[in-house]
């Protein structure tokens, strides 16, 4: 059985300072790879940095799911990363910029069930 991942909160790169130090989870375009280091732009059109554990493989342009800790407001400490197939349909970058708007504002929805 897989290892369950750490509970996180989805964002977008405008969210990453206020998550400092606390798992997130967030979807970013490849720019460049180099070894550990990734160069990437969020769903909102904000320039990420993140340090991998391991190189992800992805090509420019490929989507990848970051799952880490951010380290201020443009760096990413990454514990898991999860690379979109290529021939994946687009992604809505609004929709889920909506997505995770409303997640963080209306936490209140899933404690009433």
């Amino acid at each position: 059985m897989a290892p369950a991942f750490e509970p996180r909160t989805f964002v977008n790169g405008a969210m990453l300072r206020k998550f400092n130090g606390q798992y997130v989870s967030i979807l970013l375009r490849i720019e460049d790879e180099a070894g550990t280091n990734l160069n990437a732009v969020s769903t909102d059109k904000q320039k990420i940095r993140v340090k991998l554990q391991d190189p992800t493989g992805g090509r420019c342009g490929s989507w990848v799911e970051v799952i880490g800790k951010p380290m201020g407001s443009d760096t990413i400490d990454a514990k898991e990363t999860i690379l979109f197939a290529e021939d994946d349909p687009a992604l809505d970058e609004d929709a889920y910029n909506m997505m995770v708007e409303f997640l963080n504002n209306c936490k209140d929805i899933y404690k009433s069930g």
